[in-house]
């Protein structure tokens, strides 16, 4: 438990710096995740790790301050030594019901504003909480099928946590989520967050709407031109689609073409990889066949195999494809 009270203060850090979650976006970090980037801390991860949570609302003696109204986790609190942000008097102005959710790490960790709160968004926090004990151990399943289902809330703000729920989610778990059909997707694909955007290709692909392919495609082809750091997920998501056809174009569009830097052909590699580990039987074979057929032809792209596939050198590249196949097969 010590580790994971550890964890949290690193968290309120990081939204400290990136700003007030609920109240502004905070910027997306590149790294190596299963769609090429980590997605920041959600909301319902930091109220399940930290020990004091309180809903305030400016002080009508002094509101450049905070008044308690209601303690929803922690001791109960008289004092909150926090000054009302900027963006918190930007949202709260004209929203005489409206409260602020605060959160701190321990009995001495500093004060965040977290969210801006109505009534439906209160529900829902204090629903999180019910969930505590079991969600921050376990029960992903639960949680996501929880928030998967929140995905058209009449809140823009409940929305939005919900997409970055799901965001955080393996790409097998989302497979299997009783996920609905997301309301204005191809919308907001085309002019929504651009740290959302990774979670929208995938639903977009998990819609079992052909009709996104092309636009899809599209997109892939501009995130290869821009670099864009999550180009896998439209692999991905046309694989979802379109099955072994898909493979078919990423190998020969894509990854047989030598013009394209071997960090670009990773990122479409692992696309396939995904699938190979969750896809249906047929697309698992066209992956299976084709990126042996691809290792024969482009060995300078043998460690980018080994890396997304999980196989290691227990096969050459003189091997039949069938005895490459059982390798990644695997």
């Amino acid at each position: 438990m010590t580790s994971h009270r550890h964890r949290i203060g690193h968290r309120l850090h990081v939204l400290a710096v990136c700003g007030l979650l609920g109240l502004g976006s905070a910027p997306p970090v590149a790294a190596c995740a299963f769609h090429g980037y980590t997605p920041n801390p959600t909301l319902v991860d930091i109220l399940l790790a930290t020990e004091q949570v309180v809903v305030a609302r400016p002080d009508s003696a002094d509101p450049t301050r905070y008044a308690a109204l209601e303690t929803l986790a922690g001791p109960d609190v008289a004092d909150i030594p926090l000054e009302v942000g900027r963006e918190a008097r930007k949202h709260l102005s004209g929203r005489p019901d409206a409260t602020v959710l605060l959160a701190r790490d321990g009995a001495y960790g500093p004060w965040l504003e977290l969210a801006v709160l109505d009534t439906r968004y209160r529900a829902l926090v204090t629903g999180v909480l019910k969930h505590q004990s079991d969600w921050a151990f376990g029960r992903d399943e639960d949680r996501l099928d929880h928030f998967a289902g929140l995905v058209n809330d009449p809140n823009p703000d409940i929305r939005d946590l919900a997409l970055r729920e799901l965001d955080r989610a393996p790409y097998g778990a989302l497979q299997k989520a009783r996920l609905p059909k997301v309301q204005n997707l191809a919308r907001d694909l085309a002019t929504g967050e651009r740290d959302l955007a990774p979670i929208r290709v995938l639903l977009a692909g998990l819609s079992g709407d052909r009709g996104f392919a092309p636009g899809l495609s599209a997109d892939l082809d501009a995130a290869i031109r821009a670099g864009t750091p999550y180009m896998g997920a439209y692999a991905t998501a046309l694989i979802e689609l379109q099955g072994a056809s898909a493979v078919d174009m990423l190998l020969v569009r894509y990854l047989k073409n030598n013009s394209l830097p071997i960090e670009t052909r990773e990122k479409i590699l692992e696309g396939l990889a995904i699938q190979h580990k969750t896809g249906s039987s047929p697309t698992r074979r066209a992956i299976a066949v084709g990126v042996a057929d691809l290792l024969r032809s482009s060995p300078e792209l043998r460690g980018a195999a080994e890396r997304q596939f999980g196989f290691r050198t227990h096969w050459s590249l003189g091997h039949s494809a069938s005895g490459t196949d059982r390798a990644i097969d695997r």
